[in-house]
């Protein structure tokens, strides 16, 4: 499980997404991050080794408790594929100290 808490942004999540052959090669991919009802964007970091990032935003982060999340890869033939591909991730967003007030 992945814990962050609400509201936080910069680099959330570094991963590197593999299967059963090894690293997975992202050059010319489209990869997304669904986290709940967010779609981000990552940002990949080195493609022939499956590295990436995902960067959040306040609102990825707004809302507080566990969401399920999952990398999916469109490569340049069509094929896709999700990470992981047996489970998902969790992500738990924790209430940041101060309640419901928050800086701009």
């Amino acid at each position: 499980m992945i814990t962050i808490k609400q509201y936080d942004t910069g680099i959330g999540i570094k991963a590197t997404l593999t299967n059963e052959d090894g690293a997975v090669d992202l050059t010319d991919a489209t990869v997304l991050f669904f986290m709940g009802s967010n779609v981000i964007y990552p940002v990949v970091t080195d493609a022939d080794k499956g590295e990436l990032l995902v960067v959040f935003e306040r609102k990825h982060t707004a809302k507080t408790g566990r969401q399920r999340a999952e990398f999916r890869v469109t490569h340049s033939d069509n094929r896709v594929e999700s990470f992981p591909s047996d489970s998902y991730l969790e992500v738990n967003i924790m209430q940041h100290l101060g309640g419901e007030h928050h800086g701009r």
